[in-house]
């Protein structure tokens, strides 16, 4: 019996040998790297784009890197790096290493490439702009959706910018945000994941295109103590504008002599609008037309304010065609 116990000794210990002779060759030297200045960074939950973040680096931040493993691939680099605060990043948002971090690192194991996402279905139900975060004013574009759209979302926050007083942004698998107030739905929180924190972000600097610029046009005139409509223009998207004739007509196209009226709008009433559209031959007051969220068109002239009071407001031609941008 004695004899059999000590056969058995090695095969018992060669498992606990094996495991610990791994364990040794996982745990290298964490390495301590600074985030590149000028560039914010999503530090998220798996590593891809579309992952949810769990943290969120200010520009020049340092942070404590553990381990290598495979992404998303970024400016054709697909390798992202665990922080200690358990959560990825990509080379490319990180100063330059003299070194290589697949060498010096231990990879993170094949559970770290694993993508955890949720998704859900829904329809855009205004032009919509889907922007890299999730703000219309201050945010870069990636696409401009048009109704009727079908996108799936992966995830939500709350922390957006207000459109019609609703903060709840939802995140495409185009890797960006389009508010709830554009869909026909509003966003199921008990299928999708919170999308974690987000801050400021830019699209790449190659390929990427800004919103279009709002015309050159003439200085509009002195209205005097026009009716207050309690909403920024300045901030806010989709916008409401108040009736400033006895009725403003809102026409099925953008012409009072060929299109017909589909509803009217009467004075002092406030219309939402959803982007704005020039008239391709000059008529007197009839340059400038509003698309309102019944999918009708409005006159500029009939109204006391101006789209063009609204920073960077949306051409409706945008919604008409492939305007997809590169982002990060």
């Amino acid at each position: 019996m004695v004899h059999s116990v000590r056969r058995l000794l090695p095969i018992l210990l060669v498992p606990w040998l094996v495991d610990a002779k791994t364990l040794t060759a996982k745990i290298k030297t964490p390495i301590n790297n600074t985030l590149e200045y000028g560039v914010a960074t999503e530090c998220k939950t798996c590593p891809y784009s579309l992952c949810t973040n769990k943290a969120y680096y200010d520009y020049g931040t340092t942070v404590t890197l553990l381990c290598w493993t495979v992404g998303t691939q970024i400016d054709n680099d697909t390798t992202w790096l665990e922080t200690s605060d358990g959560c990825y990043v990509t080379q490319d948002d990180l100063m330059a290493y003299n070194g290589t971090y697949e060498t010096d690192l231990s990879y993170c194991g094949e559970d770290s490439e694993e993508e955890n996402l949720t998704f859900d279905t829904t329809v855009v139900q205004y032009d919509s702009e889907c922007n890299i975060c999730p703000d219309n004013l201050d945010c870069a574009t990636v696409m401009y959706l048009s109704p009727d759209t079908e996108i799936i979302v992966t995830c939500w926050t709350d922390a957006g910018a207000a459109v019609i007083g609703d903060t709840t942004w939802l995140k495409t698998t185009d890797n960006c945000y389009v508010n709830e107030q554009g869909l026909r739905d509003p966003a199921n929180k008990d299928i999708l994941d919170n999308c974690g924190p987000i801050g400021f972000l830019q699209l790449n600097d190659t390929g990427s295109r800004k919103r279009e610029s709002l015309p050159d046009r003439d200085p509009a005139p002195d209205l005097s103590s026009p009716p207050g409509t309690g909403i920024d223009l300045g901030s806010q998207y989709l916008v409401n504008l108040t009736v400033g004739e006895d009725y403003a007509y809102c026409y099925n196209c953008p012409n009072t002599t060929t299109c017909d009226v589909v509803t009217r709008y009467r004075f002092k009433q406030e219309v939402w609008m959803q982007c704005y559209y020039t008239a391709p031959v000059e008529v007197a007051n009839e340059t400038y037309w509003y698309e309102t969220t019944d999918f009708c068109y409005v006159r500029e002239v009939d109204f006391f304010q101006s789209l063009f009071d609204q920073y960077r407001f949306p051409d409706c031609s945008l919604f008409d065609q492939d305007t997809t941008t590169t982002s990060r």
